[in-house]
């Protein structure tokens, strides 16, 4: 059987060395790893196995939370079938979860480091304590970045903060790219025209990994656990 081709995306925090590599294939296949950069250092985390949206998706500042969208494909249960999630690298565990209901919206930004900007509907999960979500409007003379507290009042930001809400691209997409490349699943840092390499990822199998803030007991076959977007996963 022909060993899979992967792909390595990188998300940069502003804030510190902090890193987090999303780890492509099979092509639905995701694993979430946190790079520390100052020391090489890496938490291999979840896994995931389905699409994720990268446009969409967005580091935290301090590294600390990830905003991902994602497509499911169940249009019928509380997901909607695409959602967007906030969660804590390097887990894929929902710490809040916004349906979308359809891949033509989705995802969200940071705009700090506890402020995020994300389309959808409610929070069905609730428990991105410390996080406050912006709404984003249409963008007036009054408020030309369209983001409003939930009070209803304009959101304070400054410039720095409103391009990187309104940017097409993630800018912790683009951070530290030119200081590194990937290769065939590989991590390399730029040497002058040389790459050093850091690290190989090529040689990963899907594996369970349960996020230490996942607070739902372990599924038993006398006590199921509540529902979460990723027990519709296969295990294998």
């Amino acid at each position: 059987m022909t060993a899979p081709y992967v792909r390595l995306h990188l998300f940069f925090a502003s804030d510190n060395d902090r890193a987090l590599i999303l780890r492509q294939g099979p092509s639905k296949h995701y694993r979430m790893i946190l790079w520390h950069r100052d020391t090489d250092t890496f938490e291999d985390g979840q896994w995931i196995k389905q699409r994720v949206y990268l446009d969409w998706c967005d580091l935290s500042p301090d590294g600390q939370h990830f905003i991902y969208f994602t497509l499911n494909g169940h249009w019928s249960d509380q997901s909607e079938g695409a959602y967007s999630v906030i969660s804590r690298p390097p887990y894929f565990t929902a710490l809040s979860l916004f349906p979308e209901g359809s891949t033509w919206g989705g995802g969200g930004r940071f705009v700090d480091n506890k402020r995020f900007a994300v389309t959808g509907g409610k929070d069905l999960i609730g428990r991105g304590e410390g996080l406050f979500p912006l709404a984003q409007k249409k963008r007036t003379k009054i408020n030309p970045t369209g983001l409003y507290q939930r009070d209803g009042k304009p959101a304070k930001v400054t410039q720095e903060q409103a391009a990187r809400v309104l940017s097409p691209i993630a800018v912790s997409r683009d951070l530290a790219l030119d200081r590194y490349d990937t290769l065939g699943g590989k991590l390399y840092r730029r040497n002058g025209d040389d790459l050093d390499l850091i690290r190989d990822f090529t040689d990963m199998e899907f594996e369970r990994v349960r996020a230490p803030y996942d607070w739902r007991e372990e599924k038993t076959d006398d006590a199921p656990t509540p529902w979460h977007p990723l027990d519709s996963e296969p295990t294998k």
